[in-house]
């Protein structure tokens, strides 16, 4: 199980731990983010600072409705106690965890300052 909090602007975040290029795990919290369907999000500082490698691009869609080619790199975070490797995108100001991070798991949240966040792999 992962949790989490409710900020007082009612931001839905978890802490995630992510290798980086040493393999030592830092911690990053990460927004919660239903319209993003990727993986997760951070910006190109904190990948950088990380030393993730970069895989491809992409374009996608972003929230304004326009598309931008968006630098994606290869990295482990710590899910669900085990390392997984997924896609990281390098785009905007904030750390944000998406849909097909989620997949294949129950999130409850409690909608209010100080809120639970919790994610629970589905049996």
């Amino acid at each position: 199980m992962i949790t989490g909090i409710v900020t007082p602007s009612l931001a839905a975040v978890v802490r995630l731990h992510i290798e980086d290029a040493n393999g030592q795990t830092q911690a990053i919290d990460v927004k919660i983010d239903t319209g993003f369907s990727d993986f997760i999000c951070l910006p190109l500082a904190t990948v950088a600072a990380l030393g993730l490698v970069l895989t491809t691009h992409e374009i996608v869609e972003i929230a304004d409705g326009s598309f931008v080619r968006v630098p994606v790199f290869s990295g482990v975070v710590i899910w669900d106690g085990k390392p997984r490797r997924i896609d990281v995108h390098a785009l905007g100001k904030q750390n944000l965890i998406g849909m097909a991070m989620l997949a294949g798991h129950d999130l409850a949240i409690r909608v209010q300052d100080g809120g639970a966040v919790s994610i629970h792999r589905v049996p």
